[in-house]
């Protein structure tokens, strides 16, 4: 069953803007609803943040746009496979929470030493999605 779109309207509108494949659109807004909100409101508010989807395929490299900040460097962007559509909907949300973590986290731990692979999964769990 898929999610719908966040209440909070801007949130659904900055969603649409991305485009994502519908499968993955309705499974990255029950992760975003599920987020607390100042951590929604941080990717939300952040204008270089791009989120992006695509099919992979077989040796063909895949580029991953990222916008530039006003400081000169990268934004932060999360990149999802649509071939999550044929995992278990909790990996699938799991995956995606993981990497909404990274982002947040601007992949980095939650303090000096944590490791962020450890980092990223904490925070998936914490917002409802654990590893499966």
């Amino acid at each position: 069953m898929l999610a719908h779109p966040p209440k909070d309207e801007p949130v659904a509108r900055w969603l649409r803007g991305f485009g994502l494949d519908a499968f993955l659109h309705g499974h990255v807004a029950r992760v975003l609803a599920a987020m607390p909100e100042p951590v929604r409101a941080d990717l939300v508010g952040d204008p270089a943040f791009l989120l992006s989807d695509y099919e992979p395929v077989v040796g063909l490299a895949q580029p991953v746009l990222v916008r530039m900040t006003g400081s000169g460097g990268a934004g932060r962007s999360v990149v999802l496979k649509r071939s999550l559509r044929r995992r278990p909907e909790p990996f699938v949300r799991y995956v995606i929470a993981h990497e909404f973590a990274h982002a947040y986290l601007r992949n980095q731990g939650r303090w000096p030493g944590d490791d962020p692979e450890h980092a990223a999964d904490a925070l998936a769990a914490e917002w409802g999605f654990p590893r499966p």
